[in-house]
């Protein structure tokens, strides 16, 4: 018999809501890619690490002054307009406000009072702390410190799989989080489900953003694993080749987890 198990509702209701922004047309939420883009402003939406509520009210103020009416946008224009404002996600920020949600619900604290940051000294340590979320990149989640490998066959929904080192010139991180696993009647893990902020070449300038995926587990190999994302696997599914590129690829789980 195989068994699910899935994040809580209000963690859950996190990702839902960037796949489906609270606004309009509810498109997904785009991808905000942080190395192309130029700082705009110290608010944390227009750094690529906004909450969905976030997004939707600088959209809107956007809006205001373009004198646009995003209720009359279909999805894919109204996408099309977040996109030309920079407005996304990028990939630690997505996982940065679901593993809040969950810390809250777990331990009944806030993220930040759980994982430290890569920062050092003083004044490191005091930006962390005044703006965790641009401070909490992938390099920060899979740092031994706040998270430590496991199994793939072991994992667990709000674990993370992490991308260290890895597109073409081995310079970029990335990381998904696990949503839901199916397991078999000896509760090792068959299937993992994810969720990410990605982009990939085939995406074009819209159809980048939040959006889930599926692993099927071959044991502890990942990528010996069927990797399933907008309905291609294998070396078609981007998201599996950038697997396979990085330089270090693990499941861990956050130590406020554990």
């Amino acid at each position: 018999m195989h068994n699910t198990e899935k994040l809580t509702e209000k963690t859950r209701a996190v990702i839902d809501s960037y796949l489906a922004l609270p606004i309009g047309t509810r498109p997904s939420c785009p991808y905000f890619n942080n190395k192309r883009q130029k700082t705009r402003s110290q608010l944390r939406v227009l750094k690529g690490k906004g909450s969905p509520e976030e997004i939707v009210e600088e959209a809107l103020i956007s809006a205001k002054y373009a004198r646009v009416n995003l209720e009359t946008l279909s999805a894919d224009k109204l996408k099309e307009f977040l996109v030309s404002q920079n407005l996304g996600v990028d990939c630690s920020g997505f996982a940065y406000h679901v593993l809040s949600a969950l810390a809250e619900e777990r331990r009944g604290k806030h993220l930040r009072s759980f994982v430290k940051s890569n920062r050092t000294g003083f004044v490191g340590s005091l930006i962390a702390k005044m703006r965790p979320a641009e401070n909490m990149g992938v390099a920060t989640f899979a740092n031994e410190r706040n998270s430590f490998e496991i199994k793939a066959s072991e994992a667990r929904p709000g674990d993370i799989i992490t991308f260290i080192g890895t597109g073409k010139d081995g310079l970029y991180n990335h990381m998904v989080v696990v949503v839901a696993t199916e397991t078999d009647g000896k509760n090792s893990v068959q299937k993992i489900s994810y969720a990410h902020s990605y982009s990939w070449p085939s995406d074009g300038a819209f159809g980048h953003g939040v959006r889930d995926g599926s692993i099927v587990l071959h044991g502890n190999n990942l990528l010996e694993s069927i990797w399933t994302e907008k309905n291609v696997s294998g070396d078609e599914n981007y998201t599996y080749q950038s697997a396979k590129q990085a330089k270090q690829l693990s499941v861990r789980r956050m130590k406020f987890l554990a």
